[in-house]
Formats: C-alpha cells, sequence, structure tokens
C-alpha cells in the first residue's frame, strides 16, 4: 500500500454563501420514526455500493474531531453507514465496507477495497468542523473539474439534496457541491484513487453544540441514513444511460485490427418497460466516445440507436478499452466503467533459438527455449497469449507459458541419456520447432537463476558479469547462460559478479574446470529491505545550526543509498518566507514526505525530541512514532507521543505528508549528528516495513556497504 498519498482532512477554508432557512427552527425527533420504503428504491436492486465511514482509530487523539463534548467524528460516520447498510441491504444492494468497526484504514486501502470490489458507487460518509460553533449545513464533494467526475456530481447532487432534506438543518450553502480540489491541491486521495463513481458528504458539523446533540441520538442518525438512502434511490431511479458493446463483444477476442465497433445505446429506462418514446431517450449531442481514452468520431442511429464506429488507423494488439458517456433525460451521465475487446490475431510466424543447441546428457543442465511469435504485420502477438511447447526426448519444467511482447520462454532439463530432443512449439495453428543435441561437449557452460532473496521472485534484466568478454542479461524468469569459450584450466577460480540498482553487490569465485556445466543459482537482496526505493523526501529546516545542516546532509545520503529520491531544500529556504517556502515545496511533483529538522538546546539537561504533525494524519504520526521509538532504542529517552499541529502553515498547506522534528541535542556533551542521522533513517525503515524491530545484521550490513561507498 501506498504510504504518499495526502490525508485528506476536511476543514472549510472557503467563505460561503448561505440562504437563509428558518433559522431559529429546531429539530423535533420522533422515537417512532416510520422509514418509508418508497417503491422507486426498487431500482437499487442488484447495485454495488462500498460504504466508507470516515476516519477510525484515532480515539487516542484527546481533541481530534471531536465535539464540544466530545463525541467524536469516527463514532457518528459509522453508526451512520450501519443504519444505511441495513437500508440498502433492505432492497437488494450488495453493499461493502470500508470499516466496521474504530479501526484506521488507509486512504488508500479504502479506494483499494472498493476497487478490488468492482463497486458502483463509492460513498465516503463524514461530518464536518470547525472553530465557529455557529456554523452548521450540509456539503458533499468531487473529484476535480465537472468533466472530470459527471457521474460523481449526478450522484453528489443527489445526495445532497436527500442528506439536506433529511436534517433540514437551518442554513444551506449557496449550492453545496464543491470540488476536492478547493482543499487540497491533486483532490481529496480517497476520491482520487478510487476508480467507480464517488462522493465524499460532509452532512453536518459536530462542532456546532446544537448539532452535537442531535448526533447523539440514534434517531437523528437514522434519519440522516434514511436522507443518504433516499438521495441513492432517487439517483438509481433517474436511470444508468450506459453504451453496451455489440460488435466486438464486450470481453470478445477479435483478430481484425480495424475492427467495425458498433455499440448499443441505452437511456436506462427502456429496459424497465417504461411508457416513453421508441428512440432511447439520451441527449444525442451528448454522446462521446473514447478508445483507450482517446476521443474518436463516430455516427449515430437515432432509429436503431445504435453508435458506428469505422477504425480507420489499425489498432494494436491487445486489450482495448470503450468508454460511451452518455446523458439520458433525467439528466443522468454514464458511469464510468469502460467495457473492453482484445485484438489477438494469429501469429504469421514463430521464431525459436535456444541458448545452446548442445548439452551435456547429465539430467541436471537445462537449456532456455525463446520463442518470438508475430502476425502477419510483423509484430508481436498479444499479451497474455497462451503458447503451447512438447518434447521428444529430456523434459520441459513447463509445457504452457504465456506471450508477454510477443515472446515466451520454456526450459529443457537434460535426460540422462544421449539423443536428439525435437522442442515443437505452437501458437493456434502456427507451429515451430527446434532441435536440442544431448551429448558430450567441449566448451564450459555456467547456468543459473537469479531471485530475490527475501521474496523468493525471480529477478528479471540482471547482468552477470564474469569478464568483458563472458557476461549475461537474466530473462524474465531471472535465469541465465554464459558460455565460456576457454580452456578449462585457464577459469578456476573466476570471480563472478552482480551489481543490480536497489540491491547489494555480490561477487564470487567459482570453480569451472572439473565438469563442463556448473549451475550457479544467486540469491540478492534488497538494499534496506527495497521499501526506500522510489520513496520521496524533502529534507528543509529554519535553523542556519551547522549541526542540522549535517544531519540533514548524513540523512540525505543514508536515504539516497537506499534508493529514496530526495530533495535537500534546506540552504535554499532558511531566509524565504512560509509562503515561498511552501511554494518551493509544492512544486516538487512527486508526492512524498515533507520533513523539517532543527536542533535546540536540552532543558534541564535532559535531551528530548519533539514531533508535530498534520492533526489526525495517521501516517506521519506513525512516521513520527518509529523514530521517537528509535531515539529511545539507540540514544536516550525521550517523550514517544506526537503533537497535533493545526497551526504551522508550512504543515496545513504543503502537498506532501508534513512534519517537523525538534532534537533538543544543541550543545549536549553526547550527541551526534552521525548518531542522530542514522537513528532516523533507521526509524523509517521500521515504518516503511511495517517491522517493530530491524534485524540488526540487515542494519550492520546496509551500514557497512553505505560506509564503504561514501569512502569511493
Amino acid at each position: 500500500m501506498s504510504r504518499l498519498i495526502l490525508q485528506f482532512i476536511i476543514i472549510p477554508i472557503l467563505i460561503f454563501s448561505f440562504s437563509d432557512c428558518d433559522k431559529t427552527k429546531n429539530i423535533i425527533l420522533d422515537d417512532n420514526l416510520n422509514f418509508e420504503i418508497p417503491s422507486y428504491t426498487r431500482h437499487l436492486k442488484d447495485l454495488k455500493i462500498c460504504l466508507d465511514p470516515g476516519h477510525g482509530g484515532q480515539g487516542h487523539i484527546p481533541d481530534y474531531k471531536r465535539g464540544p463534548t466530545g463525541l467524536r467524528e469516527a463514532v457518528i460516520n459509522l453508526k451512520v453507514a450501519n443504519h444505511l447498510r441495513e437500508f440498502l441491504e433492505g432492497v437488494g444492494v450488495q453493499v461493502i465496507m470500508t470499516r466496521t468497526d474504530d479501526s484506521y484504514v488507509s486512504l488508500a486501502d479504502r479506494s483499494k477495497i472498493s476497487n478490488d470490489n468492482d463497486s458502483d458507487i463509492f460513498i465516503s460518509l463524514h461530518h464536518n468542523g470547525i472553530a465557529n460553533p455557529e456554523t452548521n449545513y450540509t456539503s458533499t464533494w468531487y473529484h476535480g473539474d465537472a468533466d472530470e467526475s459527471r457521474s460523481s456530481l449526478d450522484l453528489a447532487r443527489y445526495i445532497q439534496q436527500g442528506v439536506t432534506d433529511a436534517l433540514q438543518l437551518p442554513k444551506t450553502p449557496s449550492t453545496g457541491l464543491y470540488s476536492d480540489k478547493l482543499i487540497v491541491a491533486s483532490g481529496f486521495g480517497v476520491l482520487r484513487l478510487t476508480e467507480c463513481t464517488a462522493v465524499v458528504c460532509e452532512a453536518s458539523f459536530y462542532t456546532n453544540p446544537e448539532e452535537e446533540e442531535r448526533l447523539k441520538d440514534e434517531n437523528y442518525l437514522k434519519k440522516e441514513a434514511y436522507g443518504y438512502f433516499l438521495g441513492i434511490a432517487r439517483y438509481a431511479e433517474a436511470g444508468f444511460p450506459k453504451g453496451v458493446l455489440i460488435t466486438p463483444g464486450h470481453n470478445s477476442v477479435i483478430e481484425s485490427k480495424t475492427p467495425k465497433i458498433q455499440i448499443s445505446v441505452m437511456d436506462g429506462l427502456h429496459e424497465r418497460g417504461a411508457w416513453m418514446l421508441k428512440r432511447q431517450q439520451i441527449y444525442s449531442n451528448s454522446i462521446q466516445v473514447r478508445v483507450d481514452n482517446e476521443i474518436v468520431p463516430f455516427k449515430y442511429d437515432s432509429e436503431t440507436d445504435i453508435i458506428n464506429i469505422n477504425i480507420k488507423e489499425k489498432l494494436s494488439n491487445g486489450v482495448h478499452y470503450i468508454q460511451t458517456d452518455l446523458v439520458n433525460y433525467y439528466g443522468n451521465h454514464s458511469l464510468t466503467k469502460p467495457q473492453k475487446f482484445k485484438i489477438a490475431p494469429p501469429a504469421n510466424n514463430i521464431e525459436i533459438n535456444a541458448w545452446t543447441d548442445n548439452l551435456p546428457y547429465d539430467g541436471m543442465s537445462y537449456v532456455g527455449i525463446n520463442v518470438k511469435a508475430n502476425d502477419a504485420d510483423g509484430l508481436p502477438i498479444a499479451d497474455d497469449e497462451i503458447l503451447q511447447a512438447s518434447t521428444t526426448h529430456g523434459e520441459l519444467l513447463e509445457s504452457t507459458d504465456t506471450s508477454l511482447n510477443g515472446e515466451s520462454i520454456f526450459y529443457l532439463q537434460s535426460p540422462i541419456n544421449k539423443g536428439i530432443a525435437t522442442v515443437n512449439v505452437a501458437y493456434g495453428k502456427t507451429k515451430n520447432s527446434i532441435n536440442i543435441n544431448f551429448s558430450d561437449v567441449n566448451k564450459t557452460i555456467l547456468i543459473g537463476k537469479v531471485i530475490n532473496g527475501d521474496y523468493r521472485t525471480p529477478l528479471p534484466n540482471v547482468k552477470i558479469e564474469i569478464s568483458d568478454d563472458f557476461n549475461a542479461i537474466t530473462d524474465r524468469y531471472g535465469h541465465y547462460y554464459i558460455e565460456i569459450d576457454e580452456p578449462r584450466k585457464m577459469i578456476n577460480n573466476i570471480g563472478l559478479t552482480i551489481n543490480e540498482i536497489g540491491y547489494y553487490s555480490y561477487t564470487d569465485k567459482l570453480d569451472l574446470q572439473s565438469k563442463p556445466v556448473a549451475i550457479h543459482n544467486v540469491d540478492l537482496y534488497a538494499i534496506a529491505d527495497g521499501v526506500f526505493f522510489n520513496t520521496v523526501y524533502v529534507l528543509d529546516s529554519h535553523s542556519d545550526e551547522p549541526t542540522t545542516h549535517s544531519l540533514i546532509n548524513r540523512l540525505k545520503h543514508l536515504l539516497e543509498f537506499a534508493g529514496a529520491k530526495v530533495h535537500s531544500i534546506h540552504l535554499d529556504t532558511i531566509n524565504k518566507t512560509s509562503e515561498e517556502r511552501i511554494k518551493t515545496i509544492n512544486a516538487i511533483k512527486d508526492e512524498g514526505y515533507y520533513l523539517q529538522i532543527r536542533h535546540k538546546k536540552p532543558k534541564n539537561n535532559k535531551p528530548a525530541v519533539v514531533a508535530a504533525h498534520n492533526r489526525g494524519n495517521r501516517t506521519t504520526e506513525m512516521f513520527q512514532k518509529n523514530i521517537l521509538e528509535q531515539f529511545n532504542r539507540d540514544l536516550f529517552e525521550t517523550p514517544t507521543e506526537t503533537l497535533q499541529d493545526r497551526d504551522t502553515p508550512v504543515i496545513q498547506q504543503t502537498n506532501k505528508m508534513a512534519m517537523t522534528l525538534e532534537i533538543g541535542t544543541l550543545k549536549y556533551p553526547d550527541s551526534s549528528y552521525l548518531k542522530e542521522a542514522s537513528v532516523i533513517f533507521k526509524g523509517l525503515w521500521k515504518f516503511l516495513s511495517d517491522s517493530t524491530t530491524i534485524d540488526k545484521e540487515k542494519f550492520n550490513r546496509y551500514m557497512t556497504y553505505f560506509e564503504e561507498s561514501e569512502d569511493m
């Protein structure tokens, strides 16, 4: 799971224009509320809806997302979601919950739950908070611009109306519908990463004292859920227009690269048997068809309700996605669910090459057989096509393999007796064969496989070096083959070297004199478990203290050697205003972590580290807790509680996960920026790997290689 997703905390920072609506109206709760199930809710049947009760798992933060008397938003959200779930399941909806208890689920994992379950709709349920206790209204949020979120805006509109009608709050905003980019430059992570129609609804403000009291009442929460329920049902009642592939059919496999595409237009209403005009009731001037996300020209026949697309330029082999955007007369847009087909023409020829055509009959050696299948245009066949192989002698490790860029690989195990093996390979009706001779050989062969030593997975494209003349690159399954054209007496104690980015280098001495074929498998181990690879860090400081600068430089080198991408901006931002510093940080496009470090003198000669981060951001909290715990283990005792910062601009307004570390060891006799940098690095390693400790041997190995690289 990615930890580089921006934590979203919806804090209204805009000035909204409100319309008066019974300013002094009190909401009277009825203990015997009768929630009728309207007939139109039948249109919800068989939908798959993911409900995301916001937050959770953060009850340990005393003042985080709580009302005036301490009512937690996370608790309210879950209760409303459970009531809504009951309503929805009662009419045949399949409901997926991102959490069912007070546990923390990251934004990326919330989206993943929805995506993995192929949800039709995603709704994140929230309640809002702000310093002004009088503020109280409903708002619903969509991702990006209106053109980016057409179906999400439809859903947002109905939910906004449903919840507003149910709660009847005294004031309403001028629209109630807002883009998430008004709050966060890249939008809310939970909406940006969710693939289906998705919204966030802030039903009301728990920071309003009267509203907090109402939110303690189960009937009121059920009333809110009922508002959601009716809003979703009215959205479904308006129908979901869609384009249905006729030719090629959805999930079909075809041979033509210039298929005639026909799409049946459906308004989502005719299929219910409604009394309507014959033509599907969609706005024909709203039709848009995208092939692989590119808008294509089309012709729409309103008599047959068929869209015709003539593909003039040949499409590539492989899977292609068709998204048909329609608007029906209720104003509903198509859901964001593309259809697809695969182009897989037959192979015109199959090329076969083996590592060698002559191998010893020792029962241990093996030979790789590389297959390349091209179509009539000379282009690779589609990916994930199945090729089959058979042999007349010896044994194939696998008899089938799937294509990747038109290529497949088979491995033939040597028999224990002489002979010629004919290996036959077929893709559909196209076939070819190659002969491998198992006999005595007068050459030296080195064969092996390179894998990730921690995960036991093959490592492709790794360079194996013996000398300038003898080297190899591993194939996609990690195998390599080197044929050494030297007298055997000359290749005793020969050196083998592997230098792969992100992995510790590997060297070994091999004795290749004793037999013609040596099998040498290699385990490579990722530097620092590979957890830092491609992570992004922005290191900064307000201070011009030399100790701080030395620590930042040391930490930068440690992180970079582990594969991280580091932007050290402390020298560029010392004299900049907060606004200028934020602009510098946000100009770094990569998502990642912003860490500002400074040193101070210890109080009462007792050093301590103070860590602060954005309020409620569980990721940054755990990031810093691991660092603080590591200080306790390796250097000195320090509090491990982090501070919830809601005021510092650089923490609130950057597009990174922003944090500060204040290290109280300046002029402390036992302090060392080298040790402190090591502790911070080890804490980050523990955080990224989700481990309670870092294996001492692994850390020592890392530091040994790091120090050696520094000396070069």
